[in-house]
């Protein structure tokens, strides 16, 4: 008896009310989520590589010291994060690692790489920005003599909580995701011990 077939068999005899899906059900899903994955890393690359070239463009032909030091360090912390999307967060290959698990392992295992990537996501993806959006954010205070120093006005400051928001939004969205992650985790486990 295969692993999927006793996680079958075992899943129809614990819980009658939610049968266990067929195996082809299993693979489709599993494929489905690969192919979710490989199409938001792509999506993440090419935003990666638009960041870079709009803040490479800052860092070239604004005046300001100050924005182009923060422009830099976003290029540099882009670059961390893109890095750390494609060590962390790339899908298993099916011809590297599937033959060597069954179905609900390479899926299991698949599911618990996405959600330890995304619930770590502070520490990878929004940390390695944050330097430089500080410092192009407050790149005006930067470049004002300590004396002449004033409130930044209300458009400023709304900018400034935007970027704020945003940050505050992916940190929670990705949690949120992490949540949903483990629940299928959950599912799978209890299909294994049932």
């Amino acid at each position: 008896m295969t692993p999927e077939e006793f996680a079958r068999e075992s899943w129809r005899a614990g819980a009658p009310a939610a049968p266990l899906p067929s195996l082809e059900e299993l693979r489709a899903r599993a494929d489905r989520f690969r192919r979710k994955i490989v199409w938001r890393n792509w999506i993440e690359y090419i935003a990666g590589a638009v960041v870079i070239v709009a803040f490479l463009a800052m860092a070239i032909f604004v005046p300001l010291p100050a924005l182009r030091i923060g422009a830099a360090l976003i290029i540099g912390g882009t670059g961390v994060v893109m890095w750390q999307l494609h060590r962390r967060a790339s899908p298993l290959t099916p011809m590297e690692h599937g033959g060597q698990y069954s179905l609900l392992d390479y899926q299991r295992r698949e599911l618990v790489r996405q959600r330890d990537a995304i619930d770590s996501v502070f520490t990878w993806y929004l940390l390695p920005l944050i330097p430089g959006m500080a410092v192009v954010m407050a790149a005006p205070l930067l470049s004002t003599p300590l004396n002449r120093w004033a409130m930044p006005p209300a458009d400023a400051l709304m900018s400034m909580g935007f970027v704020v928001g945003v940050f505050a939004a992916i940190y929670a969205l990705n949690k949120w995701g992490a949540r949903q992650l483990q629940r299928q985790i959950d599912e799978i486990d209890a299909m294994r011990s049932a």
